[in-house]
């Protein structure tokens, strides 16, 4: 197993609010997963050789739970497609262009929020957990080395690692739950894209599972996205080529659909998802399409129609497609009028309500088989 990293370890020169956050990291971080994890307890798993992107080492969360059942949970953390954007990760009280997270500091903190967390508002908090925290800005799908040049002029690598680090946990989480009788993929924003490219990775590791769904919260995003998958990450070649139009959710989807027609899909997204903290959706789809960096109400208006033709395309070709469109709005973006970014990985999944049933419900009775189309008036 990989050295356990401290956070503290090259954090002299740090503001001190960076230095403060830092401190409570540490205090707040889960133990390692020993050889006997127990029952409803939050670990970190180490993987000998995994790497964030900035060349740290990198680890997931594993938790046990009661039920034979498992929660596969991808998080989210944005995205590198060049060099430019290689340069610029994302940093505390950064401003200006930041694209990705480089590092899994912050990863642990979603295990206690949302439908990853324990709380008696979670259906699923009794099933086992793979958390697959998310540092190398490839929608966990890369398996290479890019070299840049950093903002000091200085030559610099992104290890776009994120499919072998995946596999790396999938290998232990088989080792501790080898035969689940029911499988959730779950993610949201970088995360709801790997939901959309990996779920066909997760059925190949459980052929004897029959009871599969995947969840995608939030993604949708037009790009040349075979060229990136293919020279940037180093994907590989089987997630490369079925990204051949220029929306990846959507041609994702619709391969999973088509090789494993039995997986239920569910998806979920506000009509102008953005958070001009996060690089959001609406954000992303302005930045990739001419440059512009400051979401405003036109992007929104952009974004919402290319979602509802997303939507229309893929309720046609998979018409038991569960759906939970939401308005919430961001308040950091309000005279923009855009939306807020994400549901399952924050209390918001059980706030949020569309036509009387929660984020969180809606999930569970989705993987239960109910097909539920909710909020697409919002569209």
């Amino acid at each position: 197993m990989a050295k356990r990293k401290t956070h503290k370890e090259g954090r002299r020169g740090w503001p001190l609010f960076n230095r403060l956050l830092a401190d409570y990291i540490e205090l707040t971080r889960f133990p390692e997963l020993p050889d006997q994890p127990k029952q409803g307890k939050n670990y970190e798993y180490w993987p000998e050789g995994a790497l964030c992107a900035n060349g740290n080492p990198y680890h997931g969360c594993i938790r046990l739970g009661s039920a034979n059942k498992l929660m596969i949970g991808f998080s989210g953390g944005g995205v590198s497609v060049d060099a430019h954007t290689a340069a610029r990760p994302q940093r505390v009280g950064g401003k200006g262009e930041m694209f990705y997270s480089d590092d899994v500091r912050f990863g642990d903190v979603i295990l206690r929020m949302g439908t990853f967390g324990q709380s008696k508002k979670n259906p699923f908090r009794d099933w086992n957990l793979m958390f697959v925290t998310y540092a190398t800005g490839d929608f966990h799908c890369g398996t290479g080395d890019f070299p840049y040049t950093d903002l000091d002029g200085k030559p610099a690598v992104l290890h776009h690692h994120g499919y072998t680090n995946f596999q790396m946990l999938l290998k232990k989480i088989k080792e501790l739950v080898p035969n689940p009788e029911q499988i959730l993929v779950t993610g949201f924003s970088a995360g709801a894209f790997a939901t959309s490219l990996l779920t066909d990775a997760v059925a190949a590791a459980f052929p004897q599972c029959h009871d599969i769904t995947a969840c995608v919260d939030s993604a949708m995003m037009h790009y040349n996205w075979q060229r990136v998958a293919r020279e940037v990450w180093k994907a590989p070649e089987e997630i490369a080529a079925r990204l051949s139009g220029d929306e990846i959710v959507s041609d994702s989807l619709l391969a999973l659909h088509k090789n494993h027609p039995e997986i239920k899909i569910l998806y979920c997204c506000s009509v102008r998802d953005c958070s001009v903290r996060d690089a959001a959706l609406t954000q992303m789809e302005m930045y990739l399409e001419d440059g512009r960096w400051i979401p405003d109400k036109a992007a929104g208006v952009s974004f919402q129609r290319k979602l509802k033709e997303m939507l229309d395309h893929l309720q046609k070709e998979i018409p038991n497609l569960s759906t939970f469109m939401f308005d919430t709005p961001d308040k950091a973006s309000k005279e923009a009028n855009l939306t807020i970014h994400c549901l399952c990985g924050s209390n918001a999944a059980f706030t949020t309500v569309v036509d009387g049933v929660s984020c969180a419900n809606w999930m569970m009775r989705g993987a239960s088989g109910e097909v539920l189309k909710l909020g697409l008036e919002l569209l």
